[in-house]
């Protein structure tokens, strides 16, 4: 064996002996977009992408490092990083939402663009824009698609190279992707290109990037989704089971139908799918379902509770959910933006000039409180998570949170322990309750620590109570 495979074969240990084996492979297929990799991306028996050894493949040199382009390695560059060598220039830097050059709230005003987006449209106003400005030839995005035997995926990343595809990769997909497949056409295909995706799929194309020139020239522009977690494909089997379509018969789903006069975190999710040999469609209420809530985090990938990036601090523009008091009864829907890239800015404020787009100018701050509960998160939460992982001397990603236990008080602690729990616990139950045939068994299995879980948050209520009755005590024994 040649020095330079040996040292391959010992980075490849390492990935899989720490990333792997500890569960924080996100899936995102970095590590197999490299050129000769002797990896692949598999679904494992809960739902998720991971990275696979492939034999086949694994007396090739491999190019460029599998560590370097990793989003969780711990070796590789971090978001604070990658975003100053890109965006320090031109931006002022947050705290909490990284690089800005200027932050927005509102919709696309014309056509149907906020009518077939999840929000206010602006995530595919802007690749549009750039298309149809001739400043990239496709977008790398995900499509839905309709399952088959050989494939049972219900979403995929595709190149879509007109306004018709491009327009169709419209909407929040909240199921798990993987680049690999995509990021090897791009490297056949010359061209340029904007991809659009995650946080950390975003932090691994700009890893990549730095390490394959064809990568680096290829894609020009990133466009990032602010994000809450990535789920497993059980999420949507489980609205699908709900609607009575057990897992295996789903052929599509739309995750955020939009609900007229209902506040916009009030949105439809429509399934269809084959129900005793007849294809149904049923859409309720996301409030209507069992499991909805995000914060119970059912079918999180593990990494996501080890990721600081919530507003895609490597990407030229993000966009997300505005939930500010302002915006959030508006049922048509309001995004947040934030942007990092001049001639991504430009083409806003010709848009916002000509009247195509409807948006305020909002600060930093107020960015950030638009996803507050998610920046606790994976900022306090993170911090507590870390430290409970160095306690019990496990392998965890460098993260540029520190470790710390004596920031929060034990309730807090106790809600981000339940969360863990919540997360884990999802992935085990729903697979049981699928060979039981039962989906009973799932929602007994998770009802006990749910309910732990929310008596936490009746606790300040009930504390507040009695403080308030002490008082009016002393009030009447005083006078």
């Amino acid at each position: 064996m040649s020095k330079i495979h040996q040292d391959q074969s010992e980075e490849v240990s390492t990935l899989f002996n720490t990333v792997v084996t500890g569960g924080y492979c996100i899936g995102c297929g970095a590590c197999a977009s490299v050129q000769d990799s002797p990896i692949n991306m598999k679904l494992d028996k809960y739902g998720r992408f991971c990275a696979s050894l492939d034999p086949s493949n694994n007396s090739k040199t491999f190019n460029p490092s599998v560590l370097a382009v990793c989003p969780f390695s711990g070796v590789s560059t971090n978001e604070d990083q990658i975003g100053q060598e890109l965006f320090s220039e031109n931006c002022q830097h947050h705290s909490q939402i990284g690089y800005y050059l200027a932050n927005y709230a509102g919709f696309v005003s014309e056509k149907d663009f906020r009518k077939h987006g999840s929000s206010g449209g602006m995530g595919t106003w802007i690749i549009t824009e750039l298309f149809s400005q001739g400043l990239i030839d496709a977008v790398i995005h995900v499509h839905g698609q309709k399952p088959s035997e050989t494939d049972p995926m219900l979403f995929r990343f595709e190149v879509s190279d007109s306004i018709d595809k491009i327009r169709a990769g419209a909407k929040s997909r909240y199921y798990p992707v993987e680049m690999s497949e995509v990021l090897d056409l791009v490297r056949k295909r010359p061209g340029r290109y904007a991809i659009v995706g995650v946080p950390c799929f975003i932090k691994a194309v700009r890893l990549l990037a730095k390490q394959d020139t064809i990568i680096g020239e290829r894609i020009q522009f990133c466009i990032g989704l602010v994000c809450g977690h990535l789920k497993s494909t059980r999420f949507a089997d489980m609205f699908g089971w709900q609607c009575g379509v057990q897992s295996g018969n789903l052929l599509s789903i739309n995750f955020r139908k939009k609900i007229h006069n209902q506040d916009a975190n009030r949105y439809g999710i429509e399934v269809v799918g084959n129900q005793d040999n007849q294809e149904v469609s049923i859409t309720k209420s996301n409030h209507d379902f069992y499991g909805y809530l995000w914060g119970h985090g059912f079918f999180k990938y593990q990494a996501c509770d080890y990721c600081d990036d919530v507003i895609a601090e490597t990407a030229d523009i993000v966009v997300g959910d505005a939930w500010l008091p302002q915006y959030v009864k508006d049922s048509n829907g309001t995004n947040v933006v934030v942007v990092r890239n001049p001639l991504i800015q430009a083409l806003i404020e010709s848009g916002i000039s000509s009247g195509r787009l409807n948006l305020d100018y909002i600060s930093a701050d107020e960015v950030a409180k638009s996803q507050d509960a998610g920046l606790r998160h994976r900022r306090d939460g993170l911090a507590y998570r870390l430290y409970l992982k160095d306690k019990a001397g496990s392998w965890r990603p460098l993260k540029r949170i520190k470790a710390q236990f004596n920031h929060i008080n034990l309730r807090q602690k106790k809600i981000y322990e339940l969360r863990i729990l919540m997360a884990s616990q999802s992935h085990t139950a729903f697979e049981k309750a699928i060979e039981v045939d039962n989906f009973d068994y799932f929602k007994s299995s998770m009802d006990t620590v749910i309910n732990k879980y929310n008596h936490l948050y009746k606790t300040p209520f009930l504390k507040s109570l009695t403080l308030v009755l002490k008082k009016l005590i002393k009030l009447v024994f005083l006078r």
